[in-house]
């Protein structure tokens, strides 16, 4: 009798609920050739499965585009029902350890928080891509399962949701939370200053409060504020105030006051001003990258401005007279 060899490909295949008749028939006589050594080897595969659906298309085993595709295109919970019928038909309680590895992994929470002075790029199981501003905290789980993809917030990020109308992706907040489809939006909230913001650049989002559950349907470059424990619709006239995700930051239209809390809140630094008046900014429109650092910028706001500082980056701590 000749030896039956399965390959990965035909065992993501499987799992995928895509294999012909005679595929599976193959699988179920492989199976049954070493049930043992065999069922070992499927439940290693199954992890491979489960692993590939948040990493990149090299690390599938003989991958080719199309079933790449097809792995990080399915929402998990059609996965398993889709293929629940034949596992439990050929492998019995292979399909146990597969949906409890679901189970396992959809309630696995991930954590990640950007350094001071720096932003990060995320990409997410579902393919939907994260850039998380500076001292922000962003909590989402291993794999996407239910009826919707929730993430939650602290600070502020810039999504660009994968589109999947049957699981709407909702970005959680301290006082509300946004739902979309697929979309690209940015979202601030900062419950230290009772700050929230959403702003919309493409698609559609809808800002609900969780105060008194009111909600706003957003369109194309407008931005919702929460004022007074209200949200407040408005035109988005500027869009400087994002330019944070090319690692600029912009001080446009801004006075003293406004520059030194921005510099606060990006940099993670504290800034005291032993001084009665603030003094003016000259710059109408001001620009700078990240990357120079705290310094550099008050060195080229000294240019326009009546102001000296001292910096001790020992205690991370400035003072301005």
């Amino acid at each position: 009798m000749n030896k039956i060899e399965i390959s990965d490909t035909l065992l993501f295949k499987f799992f995928l609920g895509e294999t012909t008749n005679d595929e599976t028939d193959r699988i179920a006589a492989w199976l049954d050739a070493n049930p043992e050594e065999h069922q070992k080897y499927m439940n290693e595969v199954h992890e491979k499965f489960i692993i590939s659906i948040m990493t990149e298309p090299d690390s599938v085993p003989e991958a080719d585009t199309n079933l790449w595709y097809r792995i990080t295109h399915s929402r998990p919970v059609r996965q398993t029902m889709g293929i629940a019928a034949s596992l439990l038909l050929v492998i019995g309680g292979s399909y146990l350890f597969f949906s409890s590895e679901m189970d396992r992994l959809a309630g696995t929470r991930t954590s990640i928080e950007a350094p001071a002075g720096q932003h990060i790029n995320i990409a997410l199981g579902d393919g939907t891509t994260v850039k998380l501003n500076s001292k922000s905290r962003i909590t989402y789980p291993a794999l996407f399962t239910g009826k919707e993809r929730r993430v939650r917030l602290e600070g502020e990020a810039m999504f660009e949701v994968a589109h999947d109308a049957s699981q709407p992706f909702v970005v959680e907040t301290y006082a509300c939370d946004v739902e979309v489809c697929g979309t690209r939006f940015n979202v601030t909230a900062d419950k230290d200053v009772q700050e929230f913001s959403a702003a919309l650049f493409e698609g559609s989002v809808a800002v609900r409060n969780k105060m008194n559950d009111e909600e706003i349907l957003m369109e194309p470059n407008t931005i919702v504020h929460l004022k007074n424990g209200h949200l407040h619709l408005s035109d988005l006239e500027n869009q400087d105030n994002y330019l944070w995700t090319d690692g600029i930051i912009s001080f446009s239209g801004d006075d003293f006051g406004q520059i030194i809390n921005k510099l606060r809140k990006y940099f993670g630094v504290s800034i005291e001003i032993q001084r009665e008046e603030l003094p003016e900014i000259k710059y109408k429109r001001l620009k700078v990258r990240t990357s120079e650092g705290v310094d550099h910028i008050l060195r080229i706001l000294q240019r326009s401005s009546d102001f000296t500082y001292e910096y001790n980056e020992l205690d991370n701590k400035i003072i301005i007279r």
